[in-house]
Order: structure tokens, then sequence, then C-alpha cells
């Protein structure tokens, strides 16, 4: 039951932050519990950005020279949190 909650709350997750402009997936592996996104801006920008907003976004990464931000989710994040999440993400990368 923990795994599946991970699973959808990643996939949810997932789903709506790649419905942001400019938004993609960084590789094209399956996930779990963690995933990697292109962002139209740096992943050290949007990290500092979404702290101003009360965020941890992520981790920066890089994938063979391409950058993007590695992003996890716990059982323990809910559908309201991700949103929130994805509101900000919206703000900082619009």
């Amino acid at each position: 039951e923990l795994a599946l909650r991970c699973a959808r709350g990643t996939r949810y997750l997932r789903q709506a932050l790649l419905g942001l402009p400019g938004v993609e997936p960084l590789v094209g592996a399956p996930v779990l519990r963690e995933f990697a996104l292109r962002l139209p801006l740096g992943p050290d920008v949007v990290i500092e950005r979404m702290a101003e907003e009360g965020f941890l976004a992520g981790i920066a990464v890089d994938a063979g020279g391409r950058e993007g931000l590695l992003i996890a989710v716990t059982e323990k994040r809910t559908r309201a949190e991700m949103d929130a999440y994805v509101a900000a993400m919206d703000k900082v990368v619009s």
C-alpha cells in the first residue's frame, strides 16, 4: 500500500508539472518515487525561487550535459501540498 501511494503521488505530481509551459522530462526512464525534469530556467535558479515560495524544489542534476531538477515524492505528501508545489513552480518558471 505504501509503494502504491508513492507511485500514485509521483504520477500525479509529474503529470501536473509536465502540464506547465516549457517543462519536459529530462530522461525517458520509468519513475516510481522520483523523476527528473528539464525546466525553462536553470535548476539552481528554480531551487532558489522555490525556496522563496516556501518549497524545497528538489536537487539539481546533470544527465549527460542536460541540466534538470530531480523531484522526489513520498507517501507523506497530500494532493493539496502537491497542488501548491505545482502552483509555485508555475509562478517560478513562467
